[in-house]
């Protein structure tokens, strides 16, 4: 009897520790989609964190987010619900799919691409200092301005 009552306690574990860690995920997904949702009243906060006095749209919003939470298998079918029903702009960062995968490539693109023409003036620059150096042209310079830099360098004695 003590050996079925063990086993007993044992399956009884094992079966609350399962069903507290799906709750446990489904409090962590959740909050981690209401992270990424955005509160539609104009207080321009987190959908969770909507401080927002008399705000009548939170508390619609998060019992929405607690069943998608609950219907959709994942987070991102959830986020495509909130885009859907109420509008791309609350969602807080864009998709990586379609046009708004476009605000994730072109940042680092204008990045590159500026980097790679300050990269080729700067050898543009070095060029054409070689080129005059090899050619041993100096550049002209104002008669009056010559006299004044020898008079300056006799001054300081330099």
């Amino acid at each position: 009897m003590k050996i079925f009552l063990r086993w007993l306690l044992l399956v009884a574990l094992c079966f609350s520790t399962v069903l507290m860690a799906g709750a446990d995920d489904e409090n962590s997904r959740f909050e981690k989609a209401g992270g990424k949702l955005q509160c539609m009243c104009g207080c321009n906060q987190m959908l969770l964190k909507c401080n927002h006095v008399g705000c009548q749209v939170s508390a619609p919003m998060i019992r929405e987010l607690r069943t998608a939470v609950q219907t959709k298998s994942n987070d991102e079918e959830v986020l495509d619900w909130f885009r859907q029903n109420y509008g791309v702009t609350s969602v807080i960062l864009p998709s990586t799919h379609g046009f708004e995968l476009s605000a994730w490539l072109v940042p680092p693109l204008i990045l590159v691409g500026a980097i790679g023409v300050m990269v080729l003036v700067i050898f543009a620059w070095r060029k054409n200092e070689a080129a005059q150096a090899a050619a041993g042209t100096k550049v002209a310079v104002d008669p009056h301005m010559e006299a004044l830099r020898h008079r300056a360098r006799q001054e300081t004695e330099i």
